[in-house]
């Protein structure tokens, strides 16, 4: 019987520790997903005619996944595309024992694709605090192969193509059913497109970005909800002899892409940034990516705060005797808060790309347009109203010249920005509405004309 006594003593201890550590998650838990690089292609071989270069492989797709239930009180996940594989250079042209001194350089293979990333991260507690972080990054496409020279009256290879970059999308939550904390941040980042090899390859265009499900909810307590989307860049085709098109960035759009739920603060932050275009010889410019961002929250909580950013892709530049660089891209922000219970704030950032310059008688890019809408709305009295829309000229400028021949510099980008705010009881209200038009571009050098500079109403 002693034995038994014993025995129940050295258990029940342990058992209250293991009830104690179930109820009460204090770990971290980190999942990390990286995918592997493509690989390169084979360069070409000298010869009459020089052989061609091989393609690069596309990079491999990559998930991470870090999800618990009241077990990690903060999670992580991260997930990095795999970089495409270069393209192989065209083999030179060597004269052969035919008749002659002419022989044609091999063509560039193309640059592999980036690969895709997924992250997601989640948890459940119910004590304490909770965190969930995700982050996604596509894979850069690589660049292609410079078509191999040519020799005497033979023609050059044609260079290969970039690779686009890798899409990416970013989710994560946090259900804290406490009265602690909820935090929440998502980020999802396109990959870069490749280059295009010298000779007429044509660059990569930049990865999508997109966001999942991107939440925190908490029983009375904080929470603050973040989600990032950045699309990639378009790449470049500036090498020698270059007659391929620069690639485009991507896009974004961001429509109620965060929510989180609680009686006390709530914060939401929702960016949306479109990507880059390329730079470009005597080719075709590509196109700057757009940003769309709007989001909605109607709550009864102690405080609801609504902010929404969209930054629109600048364009790319541009060096050729004639032909326009690249244009900004829009950005456009809309945020809406309702309560009743409390604090309504509404708060807006949106800019125009600003547009590239034209070099050696290029003319520059016009600057992106910036839209914003920002409304908050109260009931109840003593529940205060603050609403601050701005659409910036800071990005929205109009593209310089340089070495100008009669060129004409880029017009600034147009803002509009409406402010609204509502409170129908006994309660203080405040808005502020900042609208600034885009800067005309500037002639550096050369001749010229100045671009206009852009609108702004409010």
């Amino acid at each position: 019987m002693s034995n038994q006594k014993h025995s129940f003593k050295s258990i029940f201890p342990v058992l209250l520790v293991l009830i104690f550590l179930c109820a009460n998650p204090v770990y971290a838990g980190t999942v990390t997903d990286t995918g592997t690089n493509g690989t390169n292609g084979t360069n070409g071989v000298a010869g009459d005619p020089g052989s061609a270069g091989t393609a690069g492989t596309a990079g491999n797709d990559a998930t991470a996944n870090a999800t618990t239930l009241n077990t990690d009180a903060s999670n992580t996940a991260n997930a990095n595309g795999g970089h495409g594989g270069y393209g192989g250079y065209g083999g030179s042209g060597v004269d052969g024992v035919d008749p002659g001194s002419d022989a044609d350089g091999g063509n560039g293979g193309d640059g592999g694709d980036g690969g895709a990333a997924d992250a997601t991260a989640s948890t459940t507690v119910n004590s304490g605090n909770g965190s969930a972080t995700a982050n996604a990054t596509g894979g850069s496409g690589r660049s292609g192969g410079n078509g191999g020279a040519a020799a005497g009256a033979g023609t050059d290879g044609t260079g290969g193509d970039g690779g686009n970059g890798g899409d990416a999308t970013a989710s994560a939550e946090v259900d804290n059913s406490s009265s602690g904390s909820a935090t929440v941040n998502a980020t999802a980042t396109g990959g870069t497109g490749g280059n295009g090899g010298n000779n007429g390859g044509n660059a990569g265009n930049g990865g999508s970005a997109t966001l999942g499900t991107v939440s925190g909810a908490s029983i009375g307590g904080t929470v603050n909800v973040t989600g990032t989307a950045t699309g990639g860049n378009g790449g470049s085709s500036t090498g020698t002899g270059s007659s391929g098109a620069a690639g485009s960035g991507a896009s974004v759009t961001l429509t109620n892409k965060v929510g989180g739920s609680t009686s006390g603060n709530l914060t939401l932050t929702q960016t949306a940034t479109g990507g880059n275009s390329g730079n470009v010889y005597d080719g075709a410019s590509g196109t700057a990516g757009a940003a769309f961002s709007s989001l909605s929250k109607s709550t009864s909580a102690s405080f609801n705060a609504v902010f929404t950013n969209a930054f629109g892709g600048s364009g790319g530049w541009r060096n050729s005797a004639s032909g326009t660089a690249a244009d900004g891209a829009a950005g456009t922000a809309i945020s809406s808060a309702t309560n009743d219970a409390g604090t309504a704030q509404a708060y807006t950032d949106a800019r125009g790309g600003t547009g590239g310059y034209g070099t050696g008688g290029a003319d520059g890019g016009a600057g992106g347009a910036a839209v914003s809408t920002a409304t908050a709305t109260t009931s109840g009295d003593g529940n205060s109203v603050d609403v601050d829309g701005n659409a910036y000229y800071y990005y929205g400028s109009g593209g310089d010249v340089n070495s100008g021949t009669g060129s004409q510099a880029g017009a600034g980008g147009s803002s509009t920005s409406v402010s609204t705010g509502t409170a129908s009881g006994n309660s203080y209200v405040n808005v502020n509405d900042d609208v600034r038009g885009g800067s005309g571009g500037n002639v550096n050098s050369g001749t010229g004309s100045g671009g206009a500079g852009g609108v702004a109403s409010s």
